[in-house]
């Protein structure tokens, strides 16, 4: 890695670490070669900056032969799966937990399940805070927790965590992340789940190496995450992504909003369910009854999913017109759709996109409805991959 013009020493070597972490974090155990040549130091300077990693109780060190060839050894960096994140997936009927250890592994996960509809906020914050209690007393002295991430669907401000507006909650102006972190007296960091999802597929999943994508998952509502150039589209106040309101029916009906013709009027879970004559609320399992109803040629369910799928090309289209994406990744109710009559939703998306169909990659999520759980582990871990001599040292 070049030296950056004007970088002091200090600033430099903190570059250097924050570098060697996210590398082993994100690829998993590295060796100090592979870690010379993508940095372009010496193999001393890689060297006391891995044992400063080791010192602050990060990563350790494993020697082997490479291939299990016999000669030199290779110095293997590998992340210490004691320290951990609590991610959490505050989702429209269930709450998720994982225990995450540097690395990406999880290392245990609980889910609770909760009816659809409004949720006091005090509530969730008790039931979220009992949750990673448990989970963290389970893992017993052995860890270190480096703070709790959560992905909540809604609104939420990038400065601080407030959630705006969550509707498929009841939410609306709700500071969830001061009153999770004063019941946890932890760090906790929250993020729309939509955006979670999409730095999960990135950093992890299926949008790897990819630097234009975008991450689009339905259920109740629909939520979209951005990455452009590489890094998340938040917009001015954090809230960019709300694609589930674009217009795509001037004569469809009235959505929850207050507009017209929005998209999740046309694509979420209860509208298929609704179209293929079956009761609202049913979730992923209920999607897949359909489709499976479909296949076995029951005709009410295939016009339901060719109709939504019709709605849901329309809808792509748009966003790659508007963002030129490299890759598209979906989840929820639009992966099952897409996966189940992928020739419809190509053939409403070719109808007016302005590049050639093939010159975007459509894939499902690789986590599936889990993508914001992983996401939320990698908020919680950004601020010690950041600034790894800042990790605490409390438990």
């Amino acid at each position: 890695m070049p030296t950056p013009t004007g970088v002091g020493t200090d600033e430099l070597r903190r570059a250097n670490l924050r570098a060697i972490l996210q590398t082993v974090h994100t690829r998993g155990p590295t060796t100090r070669a592979v870690l010379t040549r993508q940095l372009g130091l010496n193999r001393s300077t890689i060297g006391a900056l891995t044992g400063e990693l080791q010192s602050l109780g990060l990563v350790s060190e494993e020697t082997s032969a490479v291939g299990g060839r016999s000669g030199r050894p290779s110095h293997l960096v590998v992340p210490r799966e004691d320290n951990v994140v609590v991610a959490v997936d505050v989702g429209v009927d269930r709450i998720a937990v994982a225990l995450v250890g540097l690395g990406g592994e999880v290392l245990d996960r609980r889910d609770r399940r909760h009816q659809r509809g409004e949720h006091d906020v005090a509530h969730v914050v008790d039931a979220v805070a009992q949750m990673v209690e448990d989970i963290l007393a389970g893992a017993g002295h052995r860890v270190r927790c480096l703070g709790v991430g959560v992905a909540v669907p809604g609104a939420v401000r990038a400065a601080d965590g407030f959630v705006r507006f969550a509707p498929n909650l009841g939410w609306v102006e709700e500071p969830f992340t001061d009153l999770l972190a004063a019941r946890l007296d932890r760090p906790v960091a929250t993020g729309n789940d939509a955006d979670l999802g999409a730095l999960a597929e990135h950093v992890r999943g299926v949008a790897i190496g990819y630097s234009e994508a975008v991450y689009l998952s339905a259920s109740v509502g629909i939520g979209g995450g951005f990455l452009m150039a590489g890094r998340p589209l938040a917009g001015a106040r954090g809230y960019a992504g709300e694609v589930g309101h674009m217009q795509v029916d001037s004569q469809g009906p009235v959505c929850r909003c207050g507009a017209v013709g929005c998209w999740e009027t046309k694509v979420g879970e209860n509208v298929l369910l609704r179209l293929a004559g079956r009761l609202p609320g049913g979730g992923p399992p209920a999607i897949a009854e359909v489709i499976e109803a479909a296949r076995a040629g029951e005709q009410r369910a295939a016009d339901a999913v060719a109709e939504v799928a019709e709605w849901c090309g329309v809808g792509l289209r748009g966003i790659v017109n508007l963002f030129d994406p490299e890759i598209v990744v979906l989840g929820g109710c639009l992966a099952q759709v897409w996966k189940a009559a992928e020739a419809t939703v190509n053939e409403a998306m070719a109808r007016s996109t302005m590049m050639p169909r093939d010159d975007v990659l459509i894939r499902a999520a690789q986590f599936g409805v889990d993508s914001p759980l992983i996401g939320a582990a990698e908020l919680a871990f950004a601020p010690v991959l950041d600034h790894p001599q800042a990790v605490p040292n409390a438990s």
